[in-house]
């Protein structure tokens, strides 16, 4: 009989113990603040397309129509996301205030060459350490001013390597624009970028973008005329192709390290 309430007792401290020991792992990430997700979250980058460059004056056709159609896509992006992506960027490092369980809240200021804004940054965690994080903006920069507006708002995981952003503007009803991301740790990086409003005529157009760390990849379709253009580009050689319906028929074109038009391989 002994035996059997030992045997009893040894299973129920055991099970405790593995009791106690899972709950602490599923709250250890709600003890603390979740982590604001990194400009890499917006940020595609076309800066090897950069119009200035002085690769544009060597380069042969296939480079340059590469650099004009990237172009478009730039204008497209930085129209959507280059305020979003200051405000992110600021956010980084900030300290965070918990005003409820599972609710942080940051609040700051900060300023770029058009003026200052006021931030407040909400986090809401879910009972799977999801975040609903949203970004009341005021300012005076922008037409209208901003007073507590929810310039953009979004999910992601805890650690906020992937997730999804809304973009919205005080003229327009519903999100304008949304992205979705993909970064890891590795350096690769994954978007989805979407145009939802006709405010800038671009409605319907989409931006994907993809970086492994060696190649980028950029697929982006136009709204009005649904023409697809694909670019890669290898950061390391420098040499990549084009695929456009209004360029060489539409035919594969690509250049080398130097920029030169090459037959492409296949």
């Amino acid at each position: 009989m002994k035996n059997q309430i030992f045997k009893f007792l040894t299973v129920f401290v055991i099970s405790g113990g593995l009791l106690l020991s899972c709950t602490d792992s599923t709250t250890n990430s709600s003890d603390s603040a979740p982590t604001v997700p990194s400009e890499q979250s917006m940020t595609i980058d076309l800066s090897d397309f950069n119009n200035d460059s002085q690769q544009k004056v060597k380069a042969g056709s296939n480079f340059n129509a590469a650099i004009f159609r990237a172009g478009i896509a730039k204008l497209i992006v930085d129209a959507n996301l280059a305020i979003p992506k200051f405000l992110v960027a600021s956010a980084q490092n900030k300290e965070a205030e918990e005003i409820a369980e599972g609710t942080y809240q940051w609040n700051y200021s900060t300023q770029n060459n058009e003026g200052e804004f006021s931030v407040r940054l909400t986090a809401d965690l879910d009972a799977d350490d999801d975040v609903e994080w949203r970004f009341d903006i005021t300012t005076d920069v922008t037409d209208p001013p901003l007073n507590g507006f929810v310039l953009f708002s979004g999910e992601a995981d805890f650690d906020g390597t992937d997730g999804e952003w809304m973009y919205y503007d005080p003229n327009e009803t519903g999100p304008v624009s949304s992205i979705e991301w993909d970064v890891d740790e590795d350096g690769s990086v994954d978007l989805d970028f979407s145009v939802l409003s006709d405010r800038n005529g671009n409605e319907g157009s989409e931006i994907d973008y993809d970086f492994d760390g060696t190649v980028k990849t950029l697929v982006y379709v136009d709204g009005t005329s649904e023409e697809k253009t694909i670019i890669e580009f290898n950061t390391e050689t420098k040499a990549g192709f084009i695929i456009s319906p209004n360029y060489n028929e539409g035919v594969k074109s690509c250049w080398d390290d130097n920029f030169d038009d090459i037959p492409c391989n296949n």
